[in-house]
This record gives C-alpha cells, sequence and structure tokens, in this order.
C-alpha cells in the first residue's frame, strides 16, 4: 500500500456505453493500488458499471452527444472514493427531461444496485435529468 494516500486520480472517457469497460480496467487498478481484496473489486466494477450506464443514459436522453464522464478515483486510508459525474461543452442547462414511469423506475434499480454493490453511495440528480455519483469501497481491516 502507498502511503500517499488521498491522492486524485482522474479518467475521462466519451458518454459511450463502450467505454465502460475501460472504467472498470481503471476501477480494478485503482482497488489495487487501495489495498481491495478480490470480492471487493467484483462488487466496485459492478457498482462502477452501474454508475456510468446510468450517466451515460441520462446524458443520451438528454442530447449530449458530445458529453464526456469524469471519473476520479481517491485512494484514502479506509476506502477508495469514487466520483462519477457528466462533463460538456454545453454553458446553459439542456431542456428538462420529463420522468417518465420507465425512467424512474430505471433510477430506483439504478440506486438499489449501487447500494447492494457499495458500502456508500450518494446519487444525485444536478439538472436536466442528469447524474453525479460518489460511491466509496472500504478496505477491510
Amino acid at each position: 500500500m502507498t502511503s500517499n494516500t488521498g491522492a486524485q486520480t482522474e479518467l475521462r472517457i466519451p458518454a459511450d456505453p463502450q467505454y465502460i469497460v475501460v472504467a472498470k480496467r481503471a476501477a480494478a487498478g485503482m482497488a489495487s493500488v487501495a489495498g481491495l481484496g478480490v470480492e471487493a473489486l467484483d462488487e466496485l466494477n459492478i457498482a462502477i458499471a452501474e454508475a456510468c450506464e446510468h450517466t451515460i443514459g441520462a446524458a443520451l436522453s438528454a442530447g449530449l452527444s458530445d458529453a464526456k464522464l469524469r471519473i476520479a478515483f481517491r485512494v484514502q486510508e479506509d476506502a477508495l472514493r469514487v466520483d462519477v459525474r457528466l462533463i460538456h461543452g454545453r454553458t446553459e442547462p439542456g431542456p428538462a427531461l420529463s420522468s417518465t414511469r420507465d425512467q424512474r423506475e430505471a433510477l430506483d434499480l439504478a440506486i438499489h444496485m449501487l447500494r447492494c454493490f457499495a458500502d456508500d453511495v450518494d446519487f444525485q440528480a444536478v439538472g436536466s435529468g442528469l447524474m453525479h455519483v460518489r460511491l466509496a469501497k472500504y478496505r477491510l481491516r
């Protein structure tokens, strides 16, 4: 384990489902740096995939085809913290998305999945139906 805890590493990928595998690979590397076990790594990969998938879906629904995901990893003494957010060049928010029953059910499922596989989850709407996801996976002592 490195003694440089608290340092942040960022990954930026296109808001395209094909790139979720890249986010999972980065998460695996960061989990190793954080000293997480194999089971925690598997759970983290599921949580990262779910966070990215839902955020990308929100971006595509908002018509943000040029958007990117910013995935920030922070290794701390007791955990690996991950922040997934959408970044795009738009200076003004896009049109508000109407929330259909299917979209609400998909959001509820995403939140449930994240809570099953991450130890700490903060899932926020940040305007125009876009998401900002923070999660943590704690290291067992």
